[in-house]
């Protein structure tokens, strides 16, 4: 891509959305109120797959009912868990999850994410995709989050407005888009890019009928290029 620089893109994204709320994105929500990893990663397993309203129903439900820690998850009834998030769907596997990271942590680094999280970069995210139901995307958020790590989470509208600008190709391996992604906005605000980038695909580059003449970065735009001539 050769349009527009990343500090633009992240500039006029950052000023056209200046009304974005930090419960638009439940893994940073959480951080904010809690300054706790655990509650972190809880959240984002629970946000697999199914809408934000739907795992704040799920982490408040579980939150009052059980309890987010790994001490009160390692011994919590599978059923019960379950039946808590039932909100946020595939409940019983998430729930199995949950209750298995709790016991591994527990067993191994005494309930702490910080001992996992404090670890160099590379060694802490091949630690946390190690655990149960923990992926590339879920690892990048954890580790972005709460310890402002150099990680670009992707996500389907991240990968999908990558393509669209030309930053990246729609069927590279998630790992390739992060690192193009991370690339591209060397000296931005990871964080701060990651959310809005979100909110653009949720608000104008949607999958189907996309708001291209809304658009404020229209004139970056590959996808856009094409679809006008």
């Amino acid at each position: 891509m050769d349009n527009c620089s990343g500090a633009e893109i992240f500039n006029k994204l950052n000023s056209y959305y200046s009304d974005i709320k930090p419960q638009e994105f439940v893994a940073y929500d959480v951080w904010l109120k809690t300054h706790d990893p655990f509650k972190v990663l809880v959240a984002t397993i629970l946000s697999q797959n199914t809408t934000d309203r739907s795992t704040y129903k799920s982490y408040v439900t579980l939150e009052k009912r059980v309890g987010i820690s790994a001490e009160s998850l390692s011994i919590a009834d599978s059923q019960v868990v379950s039946e808590c998030i039932r909100f946020s769907g595939l409940n019983k596997s998430k729930a199995s999850r949950l209750i298995e990271i709790s016991r591994i942590l527990i067993s191994t680094y005494n309930g702490n994410l910080w001992c996992i999280l404090n670890k160099p970069l590379d060694e802490a995210k091949k630690i946390l995709m190690s655990l149960p139901g923990v992926g590339c995307k879920t690892a990048d958020v954890v580790l972005l989050t709460c310890r402002n790590y150099l990680t670009f989470p992707v996500d389907t509208h991240i990968r999908r407005i990558a393509a669209r600008l030309g930053v990246s190709k729609e069927k590279d391996p998630y790992e390739e888009v992060s690192s193009k992604l991370k690339l591209f906005f060397k000296g931005c605000d990871f964080l701060r890019a990651h959310h809005l980038l979100i909110t653009h695909g949720r608000r104008i580059c949607k999958a189907n009928k996309p708001l291209c003449s809304m658009c404020p970065i229209n004139y970056c735009c590959e996808f856009y290029k094409r679809r006008s001539n």
